[in-house]
């Protein structure tokens, strides 16, 4: 079964209007496009579904796989009002103190070590106090919507884990939870939105006919304490929380600094399911696998982890070997080199003092940029 959109984003109260020029945007249910009623929220919507299937399966006494991918809290923003009430003023303080607020709790959690630094505000964001009174309370206005959105869907995974319960299954399921990536610094005002989105992107977050994004400023904040956003290497771009939870494997709480990556995924269901990835399927050859079970880790045990893992996205490129990250950012190519371990914010390049780990590292990420089908961002046609 399927449900949800067709492209990667949309409006959350009308997803079957499209934002980009020559788009027809669709929601499809199953193979067969789907038009939503009044009072439609993605968010609620998408877990209706979810629990609807979870229902649905028990009769069968079949073990299920569910992806759960809520659109949420992707721009737009765009959330419901008795869910923004809860957090509007919050963010009046300002995203320097918010940041330093931040990192001192993510230190108390244990979240980050506790000689983590907090990475400089970011260049494209100004100091707080030169903004006006209006601008102050903008920022507080999308910041306010963006946790709403956020609230909502965890609303709607506490649904879903009651279904589980409901259903008998809750202690037999492996739950895990991830982000595709760090925050998005983007706005949706330039010429690849349509006129009308662009125009939408001006109204305060908080209306719901606005299609505003949180920009700079806002993923700054989230980001707390890295550096940089989705679309580059660093690691506000790639790093993301993952938590795992299944009473049957995981016995105790555990905190695991290790590196894993998403292609770890599919490893690991195959691993819990008990079952080989297929060479053929219909008499094509299947390309192997490269993820880990993460399955030893959840029971506590010790993992092989990976040697490397690789990164690249429109240009801008990683390896992260060990505590070592070598990183570079379009078009400049130039590679940077961490110790994550020490410098979790990527603030210390390295690369001049260990001139040999920055050739050995460049000749793994060329090895699998040649294995993986990389092509070079200024050879699409696409590169700025």
């Amino acid at each position: 079964h399927y449900f949800g959109l067709i492209d990667g984003a949309s409006s959350y109260f009308h997803p079957t209007e499209p934002y980009r020029p020559n788009q027809k945007l669709t929601i499809a249910l199953d193979d067969k496009p789907f038009t939503p009623g009044p009072g439609w929220y993605s968010t609620n919507a998408y877990a209706d579904y979810a629990i609807k299937y979870i229902k649905q399966n028990k009769s069968t006494g079949k073990p299920f796989f569910l992806y759960m991918a809520f659109t949420s809290p992707h721009w737009p923003l765009q959330a419901l009002p008795e869910d923004i009430a809860k957090y509007k003023g919050k963010f009046m303080a300002g995203w320097d103190v918010l940041r330093a607020e931040r990192l001192k709790r993510m230190k108390e959690l244990g979240i980050v070590s506790q000689d983590t630094k907090l990475s400089p505000r970011d260049s494209n964001v100004p100091e707080w106090n030169s903004l006006t009174e209006d601008e102050k309370k903008d920022f507080d206005d999308k910041m306010a919507v963006y946790s709403a959105m956020v609230d909502r869907m965890d609303q709607n995974i506490g649904r879903i884990r009651q279904a589980l319960k409901e259903t008998g299954v809750d202690k037999n399921t492996l739950i895990m939870f991830l982000s595709d990536n760090g925050a998005s610094s983007e706005y949706n005002t330039g010429p690849g939105f349509l006129p009308n989105i662009r125009e939408a992107a001006k109204k305060p977050a908080s209306d719901p006919t606005s299609f505003t994004s949180y920009g700079f400023p806002g993923a700054n904040v989230s980001n707390t304490p890295l550096r940089l956003f989705k679309h580059w290497e660093y690691e506000g771009g790639t790093a993301t929380p993952f938590i795992a939870n299944d009473p049957a494997i995981i016995k105790k709480h555990m905190v695991n600094t290790q590196n894993g990556h998403i292609t770890d995924l599919m490893a690991t269901c195959l691993d819990v399911a008990g079952v080989p990835y297929p060479k053929t399927y219909n008499g094509n050859t299947i390309t192997p696998t490269l993820g880990v079970s993460l399955l030893p880790l959840m029971e506590d045990k010790a993992w092989k982890g990976h040697d490397a893992i690789f990164f690249e996205h429109e240009g801008n490129r990683a390896v992260r070997q060990g505590d070592w990250k070598l990183v570079s950012q379009y078009p400049e190519n130039k590679w940077y080199l961490y110790n994550i371990k020490t410098d979790r914010s990527e603030l210390n390049d390295l690369s001049a003092r260990y001139p040999d780990r920055v050739v050995n590292m460049e000749a793994l990420y060329k090895s699998w940029a040649d294995m993986a089908g990389v092509i070079p961002f200024e050879k699409l046609g696409r590169a700025k």
